[in-house]
């Protein structure tokens, strides 16, 4: 996937740097009829990285507590503010 294909895409996409099932699923759940696309590892991070620079999309969605740099919602976890489920659907795929 690169990063005209994201630009020019209707479609969300999610992009995982750490693997975690509960996002995953949320957002799967949270597209329903719309399409979606789901981004692993080394090339999210790399995507995290240059969406930090230049906001290539509305549609991308970051779905991770602690990146990009500055995201704080692990404190928010870590202090019982808010719980994961709350954190995933209203804060990560808000935008949905």
């Amino acid at each position: 996937m690169n990063i005209q294909n994201l630009k020019n895409s209707n479609d969300f996409t999610l992009l995982l740097p750490v693997e975690n099932e509960k996002i995953r699923q949320s957002f799967l759940k949270k597209l329903g009829n719309r399409k979606g696309v789901i981004i692993e590892g080394e090339e999210a991070k790399e995507l995290i990285h240059l969406y930090e620079l230049y906001r290539f999309s509305d549609k991308v969605i970051i779905g991770s507590f602690a990146v990009p740099y500055g995201r704080k919602l692990q404190n928010l976890l870590d202090t019982g503010v808010a719980d994961e489920g709350t954190l995933i659907n209203d804060v990560i795929l808000g935008a949905m």
